[in-house]
């Protein structure tokens, strides 16, 4: 979400991730624009507080959604900066849109994986990250009863820059394999 910050687009957060030995184990996602705060301990479930109609912070357990058909997942791609990234990308997003009900870029990994935390929406993938820009969502999803891993289907760890986060094991089976027919488990290969 840093461009967005940069360009005063209400779509950026704050984002902090503690890891023990390499995996992460508390992760908080602050979303200043709409005052929520997503946050998770290993073991422990995930929450979210947020400023009630009642103008009292409120907060409650976080599930991620219950859908399981391809056809009912908003997946959220990232938006990649360089052409390594971005190919990948362009052939995911045109695999899925005809399969899924949409896809969305809305340019913060840490607002999408809050969001698939949160049951918002159902999948988010992107083909090159940073650990910062991963590690308080890993908690969240997986806390929250959803799915983290890596884009080849290998398991989520600390040092995953290809990553795919959904609300269940069937869904994220089925994103990964439409991106796995197009190729799509992470950066592209240099030419």
């Amino acid at each position: 979400g840093t461009i967005n910050f940069a360009h005063d687009m209400p779509l950026s957060a704050v984002s902090i991730g503690v890891a023990f030995r390499g995996t992460p184990v508390i992760g908080v996602i602050y979303e200043p624009y709409h005052d929520e705060l997503f946050y998770a301990i290993r073991g422990h479930g995930a929450f979210l507080t947020k400023m009630a109609r009642s103008k009292k912070y409120e907060t409650a357990p976080m599930r991620v959604s219950k859908a399981e058909a391809i056809e009912e997942c908003v997946v959220c791609a990232g938006s990649p900066p360089n052409p390594r990234s971005m190919a990948p990308t362009l052939r995911g997003i045109n695999a899925l849109m005809p399969r899924v009900r949409t896809v969305r870029m809305l340019g913060s990994a840490a607002i999408m994986l809050a969001y698939v935390a949160a049951g918002r929406i159902e999948c988010y993938w992107e083909p090159d990250l940073n650990s910062w820009d991963v590690a308080a969502g890993a908690v969240l999803v997986r806390e929250a009863g959803g799915v983290m891993g890596a884009l080849d289907g290998s398991d989520y760890h600390i040092g995953s820059r290809a990553i795919i986060a959904s609300c269940s094991r069937l869904a994220h089976n089925n994103v990964l394999q439409v991106l796995h027919a197009e190729k799509v488990f992470g950066l592209d290969p240099e030419t």
